[in-house]
Parts: structure tokens; sequence; C-alpha cells
């Protein structure tokens, strides 16, 4: 049985803010380790580290900005992280494509000179088409596979309609982390979300179009429970394992029942058995 890592974005339900008692509750669900996020970077490294020491938790990886990657590294090191990666990066087209792998290759080269592999999560807008050929297509092939690795998130794969099976087989290697997700359903590609281009309220927020705030609510709503969901967990890991896959990390974005935590335990207890 292997190690089930857990993405802490998933606690991020708006209810529980508190670093700390979430790296308590990963560990009391049965989670091997946490994947951090930029919400997490508050808690400087060395009480980080206590933290997951207490908890005997491992720091895989992180999620943080593109923008952020060069100031996180010595962050990453003192937690021991053999991986960095970038969450979402916004592309609106060909040329945002093609200067994005220029920049992962740089990047990639910098962590790798201090032992650190730099890895890119997708969603479902990489499933779209650049100059004939998907984003997730270029970026793998453009990126030199000694700097740049990718982080799957399966269930977004899935939900763009590709078969994340056959990509972690096409591209052997270079998915070296797999984010474990669910969907229910094909929903497509969808168009990327630059945030920062939209109107803001009067407390800064984002003022989301309703044609925005729709392909949320149908992205949420794919988010089902374990097992329930397009990906065949069991032979998706037998396929990553054999293709360089290293490590599986549980992610969550909605509350099907219960509460957020409940969804958690729950899905740890699935997965316990198919990873």
């Amino acid at each position: 049985m292997g190690k089930i890592y857990l993405q802490m974005y998933s606690f991020m339900d708006g209810t529980m803010n508190d670093t700390c008692e979430n790296l308590r509750l990963a560990a009391a669900m049965g989670y091997d380790g946490v994947e951090l996020f930029g919400g997490n970077f508050a808690v400087p490294a060395e009480e980080m580290k206590r933290q997951l020491e207490t908890y005997g938790l491992e720091a895989v990886s992180m999620h943080a900005q593109t923008g952020q990657i060069r100031e996180m590294i010595p962050y990453a090191k003192a937690l021991g992280m053999k991986f960095m990666g970038i969450g979402m990066e916004v592309m609106k087209n060909e040329k945002d494509v093609y200067s994005f792998a220029d920049t992962l290759n740089e990047l990639g080269e910098e962590c790798a000179a201090h032992g650190i592999t730099l890895t890119y999560h997708n969603h479902t807008q990489e499933f779209n088409s650049c100059n004939g050929k998907r984003i997730i297509d270029v970026l793998v092939r453009d990126t030199d596979p000694s700097y740049v690795s990718f982080e799957l998130d399966a269930g977004w794969c899935a939900a763009a309609g590709a078969d994340p099976m056959f990509l972690v087989k096409q591209y052997s290697g270079r998915f070296k982390l797999i984010h474990v997700k669910e969907s229910s359903r094909v929903i497509g590609p969808q168009p990327p979300m630059d945030f920062s281009s939209f109107d803001k309220d009067a407390d800064g927020n984002p003022v989301l179009p309703e044609a925005v705030k729709k392909s949320m609510e149908e992205s949420r709503a794919i988010n089902c429970p374990a097992g329930q969901g397009l990906v065949d967990w069991k032979l998706l890991k037998e396929t990553a394992d054999q293709n360089g896959c290293e490590a599986y990390i549980v992610e969550r974005e909605t509350t099907y029942a219960g509460t957020r935590a409940e969804c958690l335990k729950a899905d740890i207890d699935y997965y316990r058995t198919v990873i």
C-alpha cells in the first residue's frame, strides 16, 4: 500500500483556516503527508517543520504562483520537499503557451540546482487546442524533462474528456505526481479564467460575470464522492506506477455531504483500498 498525501487547499471551505489545526486533522484522518499551498505560507518554515514532525507528516510538494517559485525555494528546501509546483497559469493564446513553456524550463533549472523538481498542475484548460495541438502536449514536449515534470490532475483530465491512463503512458516518466480527484462527468475543456482581469467590488474581490459563475458552479458540481467518478483508480495507479509516478495527492474542492472534514476522511478510507 502506497503513501497518500493531501493537498492542503482541500480544507478551504471557509470554515477551516488554521493551518496547524488542519495538519493535525490530516494526520488524524490517516494521510501520510501533505502538499502545501499559498494559504499555508504564513507559517514560518521552522514552525512548519516542527508541526509536520509533531504529526508525522511529510511535505512532498507545494503549489505556488509562477512569480513565487524563486522566493519559495528556501522554504521548500527547509521542509525537505522533493517537488515544487505551479498550480495554474492563465494562457489565453498560443504566445502565452510557448512563453510559459520557456518559463517552466527557466524556473525548473533553478529548482534543479537545489535538488527540487518543478511540476505543473493541469485543470481542464490545458486540453484546449493550441495551433492544432493540445496545450498539455505543447507544454510536455517543449519542456526539458531534466528540469520540468507534471502533476496530472486526473479528475480534471477526465472532465476535459481525456484519458489519464493514456496520458501517463504517452508521456512516460513526465507525470511524477498525480492529483487524486473525482469528476462525475465530462464537461470538456474550459477557457482560462483570468481573475485579475475582472472588475473589483468595494472589498477588492473580483466581480465574476454570469458565464464565469456558471462555469465554476459546473466544475464544483462534478467533484463527486470517492470512487463514484470517471477514473478507474486501481488501473490508473498500476499504469502510473509503471510510468514513473512517485506520489498520489488527494484534492477536494467541494463538500458533497456533511462537512469537508468528513468528505476528506471518506476519501482516504476509499483510496486506501485502491492506491
